[in-house]
């Protein structure tokens, strides 16, 4: 932040404090200022981030505490607004429901900077201090695993993961409430083939476990399809310069271009692309792009690009208009909501269900109610697989517009059970 903008931030900031404007009115404001990313950033970091609906007469003792680790800082900050405000809308529906077990939620955010380390260490502080029942983790590939393994697993507490990945997290306390290669790669190369006469195929992604893992499913989904692989580039997280890797995919002349670059990167990434005149010579694929990344690309390169996703805002059933209706009522009207955030509040939903079956917050008996549970989300019917612990979710295909909030959807390919890439017996793996 400039000077200026420093100088309206702190006026906000102490109007805020001091109960002259709402923390809607402070998130509207503040993102004139200083856009919505950092507005809400800072309002973690006034203890103003919304917890809940009140439960006025009941002790810290009485109300139950929740996790939401999210990236409200560092390369993937342009995800966390969508994650915070779904997970505040299921906990504020839940609360105004009669809580769970008798109490109140208190939903306890945390920043995990887009950091491994910094990461594990919000993920103790949740479990260790502030002694959560649970927690929802949205946070990159290298982070979601050390903080699976070295919080959720250890310290026997449910994790949901609301973000789809390349696989290869297994154990008895962690859930993934989005999509697997299987669910979203594997059915998009040959409907690629077959709807776009695509015959070759390439690889780009950003260079650790997603990125990586992503092009990998690229290519086997590729092979059995019996089309040509041309080639694979890895950069790593925090690029600036793509302009070797892009003439290098010139060169090669993919029919499709699959792209597994990360959080802000992406963005990078395809200003250089655009400048370098490639839109149109070869098809843009995608797992990550959404509502949150068309509104940077200047409009006449903004249409024609693909994504699988699990929800699109253009995604139109009865649950999904009245996730939008609950979610603009928390966030403002029009305020941004991705995939991410469905997929969070999905998360949240599950877990609360869960504990009401389960009559208990107990972590094992939890895990037992996870198991095979079932949620009618905005996307669809969402269900745990009992022994992965992978939801099976659907699958979609959408085509940018010119209009950033619109997709089209040119594929509903149903809900599709999750087959994750290495044998998974989640109830093997325990502490």
């Amino acid at each position: 932040m400039n000077k200026q903008q420093k100088r309206e931030m702190n006026a906000l900031t102490g109007a805020l404090k001091g109960g002259e404007i709402s923390r809607r009115e402070f998130l509207r404001m503040a993102g004139l200022v200083v856009g919505s990313a950092t507005a809400t950033a800072v309002l973690a970091s006034c203890g103003q981030l919304p917890s809940g609906a009140s439960n006025q007469g009941a002790s810290a003792n009485d109300r139950i505490r929740l996790g939401l680790m999210t990236t409200l800082s560092g390369l993937g900050s342009i995800h966390a607004p969508p994650t915070i405000n779904a997970a505040t809308l299921a906990v504020d529906e839940i609360n105004k429901a009669g809580g769970l077990l008798g109490r109140q939620i208190d939903l306890l955010i945390e920043d995990n900077h887009t950091d491994v380390d910094i990461a594990v260490q919000k993920g103790l502080k949740l479990v260790q201090e502030k002694e959560v029942a649970a927690f929802v983790d949205f946070g990159f590939s290298n982070s979601r695993f050390a903080v699976a393994e070295k919080v959720s697993l250890p310290y026997k507490t449910v994790m949901l993961s609301p973000i789809f990945y390349e696989g290869g997290i297994c154990h008895r306390y962690f859930f993934n409430i989005s999509a697997l290669p299987n669910q979203g790669i594997d059915p998009f190369v040959p409907w690629l083939m077959q709807e776009k006469g695509a015959e070759s195929f390439y690889g780009i992604g950003s260079a650790y476990a997603w990125g990586i893992g992503s092009i990998d499913a690229v290519e086997k989904a590729v092979g059995n399809s019996g089309a040509q692989f041309l080639g694979r580039e890895e950069a790593p997280l925090g690029t600036t310069d793509w302009s070797a890797i892009i003439q290098r995919l010139e060169a090669a002349a993919p029919d499709v271009s699959f792209v597994f670059v990360a959080g802000n990167d992406l963005v990078t990434f395809l200003k250089q692309f655009f400048d370098f005149g490639l839109n149109g010579k070869t098809q843009l694929a995608f797992t990550y792009f959404q509502e949150e990344v068309t509104p940077t690309i200047a409009e006449e390169y903004r249409a024609g690009h693909l994504s699988a996703n699990t929800w699109f805002l253009s995604f139109d059933s009865p649950e999904s208009q009245k996730f939008l209706e609950g979610y603009y009522q928390v966030a403002g009207p029009g305020e941004l909501v991705t995939n991410f955030g469905e997929a969070t509040y999905d998360s949240v939903k599950m877990w609360a269900n869960a504990v009401q079956a389960a009559g208990t917050l107990d972590s094992e008996k939890v895990v037992e109610a996870l198991k095979g549970s079932e949620f009618l989300a905005p996307q669809g019917n969402v269900k745990i697989d009992p022994k992965t612990h992978h939801a099976a979710v659907r699958g979609l295909i959408g085509e940018s517009t010119t209009d950033p909030n619109v997709f089209n959807i040119v594929a509903d390919l149903g809900i599709i059970d999750p087959v994750p890439p290495q044998e998974c017996d989640a109830d093997s793996v325990t502490a």
